[in-house]
């Protein structure tokens, strides 16, 4: 299996407001109360010039949020440091035990024009399927199936890392401070619900000749902390459950 190695530091050294847009999307979901869990599959094998096929892993996009007692989730530089590494690092595992043959992208500020243009893009794309394959806003042209893509001009990525697939990922890990927890028991003697915890996020297998996005899932929990690195490997478990990986 090939090296992998992510500078946890430098995992959002470049940003793009597509994530902001993301973000909103994200919570108004967690708002809502809507069931936003499920896997979409649509191959069941993957092929390969070589023997198995090779992922390239985009590195995750993770960050840990405070809920404040009544304002906007709020981020937290030091823990998301923390939920960083240990989503990493559950990563790794969850590779290793598959035995899936991996390459990693290098640090985020070592990325060509062309590496930075398809983060943006499949952060557009990501949150464009949050809204309108699981959420309300169905599209029309679609008529109910899953068909997204990145466009083929994402294979000349593949070319470069000689990867089959990319698998891109986003998680965000939000917990109420203690002002907010208290708030919640008042709000509830009161009948009203306030929440207090709650992780959410999705993953997505490119086919880099394509761009077609042939495996998506998200996945939206009451309960986690991925401070905490057995929590967080039972996160990335659950995002990344009926992966094809063969």
């Amino acid at each position: 299996m090939s090296d992998f190695r992510i500078p946890v530091g430098e995992i959002d050294a470049r940003s793009s407001p597509r994530r902001g847009r993301t973000i909103t999307i994200l919570f108004a979901f967690l708002l809502s109360g809507c069931a936003a869990t499920g896997a979409v599959k649509q191959v069941e094998r993957l092929e390969s010039v070589g023997e198995n096929p090779r992922f390239l892993i985009v590195t995750p996009d993770v960050k840990y949020y405070l809920l404040p007692t009544g304002g906007v989730p709020q981020l937290h530089a030091e823990w998301t440091e923390a939920a960083r590494e240990n989503f990493v690092n559950s990563l790794l595992e969850f590779a290793g035990e598959r035995n899936i043959e991996i390459v990693s992208m290098p640090p985020s500020g070592q990325l060509d024009e062309t590496e930075i243009a398809y983060q943006n893009l499949y952060s557009a794309v990501g949150s464009t399927v949050l809204t309108h394959h699981y959420g309300t806003f169905k599209l029309s042209t679609k008529q109910g199936t899953f068909d997204w893509s990145l466009g083929p001009g994402v294979s000349a990525i593949g070319a470069k890392y000689d990867a089959d697939y990319a698998l891109f990922s986003f998680y965000r890990d939000y917990q109420a401070t203690g002002g907010r927890v208290a708030f919640s028991i008042f709000a509830a003697m009161a009948g009203v619900g306030v929440l207090t915890g709650v992780e959410v996020g999705y993953a997505s297998l490119i086919d880099l000749r394509t761009g077609d996005i042939v495996w998506f899932n998200q996945i939206l929990s009451g309960t986690g902390e991925l401070r905490e690195p057995d929590k967080a490997r039972a996160a990335v478990d659950g995002l990344f459950r009926n992966m094809p990986t063969r």
